[in-house]
């Protein structure tokens, strides 16, 4: 049977604030997604990014960045491993949230379950990656700081989401559309 539902029903709008917010963060952590794939295309991969010569590498935005992260000049295998992982669940996985909450299937069990999976891994990954630069030889105080300003989001931004899934697991996920 199909319901005939309004536009403002299933619009943006018809979302609560936070669940808007999250849009805009996934929307936000897909441009950087984008970003990287602008970088890594070139460059043929994180295991190549430190003889790549690309000029998006020694000339764009990216130039910043490895001045301060110590491990992108060298990117140990560890962090191909970790980056690969970003870009090849992490970040796809943003752009499946982005269509649940467009849909307003957000509340979907199976869902909310995969989010609380797939932001603990980000959460986990960005601990180990922050106190691995920590413990760097080389790294500065001012280095570390700007690591975790820059950073801080793939922290911040699953645990947001975890809060958002267990409020919902609370809430008895009657917001779930099952038409």
């Amino acid at each position: 049977m199909l319901v005939n539902m309004t536009q403002s029903s299933r619009g943006l709008r018809s979302l609560s604030a936070l669940d808007q917010f999250i849009v805009g963060c996934l929307i936000l952590l897909l441009l950087v997604f984008g970003l990287e794939l602008m970088l890594l295309v070139p460059c043929g991969g994180w295991h190549n990014l430190p003889t790549c010569t690309a000029s998006v590498k020694t000339n764009g935005a990216w130039t910043d960045y490895f001045a301060i992260d110590p491990f992108w000049s060298s990117m140990p295998d560890w962090y191909v491993v970790v980056m690969n992982f970003q870009d090849f669940l992490f970040n796809p996985f943003w752009g499946l949230s982005l269509v649940m909450y467009l849909m307003h299937r957000q509340d979907t069990p199976w869902f909310r379950t995969a989010t609380i999976i797939v932001s603990s891994m980000i959460i986990t990954t960005s601990a180990v990656v922050f106190l691995t630069q920590a413990a760097h030889p080389g790294i500065t105080g001012n280095q570390l700081g700007l690591l975790l300003v820059i950073n801080a989001g793939w922290a911040l931004l699953p645990a947001l989401f975890i809060f958002r899934m267990h409020s919902a697991g609370r809430a008895g996920g009657s917001r779930v559309d099952t038409h």
